[in-house]
């Protein structure tokens, strides 16, 4: 995450809050190379660093231990508003040219050091249709409750999401990074939802992130970039065969998903095995934390166990806390590479 790794280049001096990144990319490229160099990772992970709080309309004000939040009231309230807004260039608005200026030079400095071919660097064009909605333009009480009261506005806002979704993808793509990955809100919503005596069918949802899916897999850059899902949202379990049905996961779309801790790995990396996807799982961050090594090394382990028995499967730690301490987070990186030794 993007605050832990100004927490490790500022090593608790305090003198860089988290926040400073986005006004001056240059610390974020530092921070990531400090990060990858400190607790010598595997792979340099660029997470998005925002979710178009400052699009679709709304002004946004800068934090200094958060994220950019939005100021005021959701901008897409609507019909008229969803209508009337133009979806966003990644290249040109927000602080997302920043965000793709430092992912660049990232990979410039790889390159440099003849280190491009060797480190793995993963970029993020997070979040998803859904979690574009509720997050950058109507609000979570909003955008939830139009799902049910307002179905043709929540489609409408949708698929401006969406096209959103399919630009940022292409963007960070045409880098030729070794992997992108966007998160999925998913399990926020059933696919079949009951709203008294009416049944709402939701599983068009998937359909949109078979666009995304697809429009970002066919990008020509190239070479072949692997494409995956961070999903952390219980209630995804749902959505899994539909995904695949649907085109949003397997052949010409993402090539699989890391799932969040609140995810059944026995049941996510099954089914990666049966249908060849490429699938993680990570473990609880507060345990990470709280220091609790006894616990997380029990649920690395049981991820590794699970990990070894397909070569497309993977573990390793999703959200790091900003106050996490680094002999924790050091000691735990340590236990996942022996634990997935083969």
């Amino acid at each position: 995450m993007p605050n832990y790794a100004i927490r490790t280049l500022d090593s608790y001096a305090d003198a860089i809050a988290p926040g400073d990144q986005y006004k001056r990319p240059k610390i974020s490229v530092l921070a990531h190379l400090a990060t990858t160099a400190r607790y010598k990772l595997d792979i340099v992970n660029w997470y998005m660093w925002a979710y178009t709080e400052e699009l679709w309309g709304r002004d946004a004000r800068m934090m200094d231990y958060a994220t950019p939040q939005g100021i005021g009231d959701p901008p897409i309230m609507t019909m008229e508003d969803v209508e009337s807004v133009e979806v966003a260039d990644p290249k040109k608005h927000g602080i997302f040219p920043g965000y793709l200026w430092a992912a660049r030079e990232t990979i410039n400095i790889l390159k440099k050091y003849d280190l491009y071919d060797k480190m793995p660097i993963v970029l993020s064009f997070c979040g998803d249709p859904l979690g574009t909605m509720h997050l950058g333009m109507t609000g979570f009480a909003h955008g939830m409750s139009v799902v049910r009261k307002d179905p043709e506005f929540f489609k409408a806002c949708m698929d401006k999401a969406t096209e959103w979704c399919i630009r940022l993808g292409k963007a960070v793509k045409e880098f030729n990074p070794t992997a992108v990955y966007v998160c999925s809100y998913m399990g926020a919503i059933p696919p079949i939802m009951k709203a008294g005596k009416i049944t709402l069918d939701n599983t068009w949802i998937a359909d949109g992130m078979g666009q995304v899916g697809k429009a970002v897999y066919n990008h020509d850059v190239g070479k072949e970039v692997l494409m995956y899902h961070l999903v952390g949202a219980a209630g995804f379990e749902e959505w899994q065969p539909l995904y695949y049905e649907r085109g949003a996961v397997g052949p010409g779309s993402f090539h699989g998903w890391w799932q969040g801790p609140e995810m059944d790995p026995e049941l996510f990396y099954g089914f990666a095995r049966d249908h060849d996807l490429w699938c993680a799982c990570s473990i609880d961050d507060h345990a990470l934390l709280n220091g609790d090594m006894e616990t997380i090394e029990s649920l690395l382990a049981t991820r590794a166990k699970l990990a070894k028995l397909y070569p497309k499967h993977s573990l390793g730690f999703g959200t790091i806390e900003y106050w996490t301490p680094q002999w924790v987070l050091e000691k735990s990186i340590e236990i996942a590479k022996q634990l997935g030794k083969f």
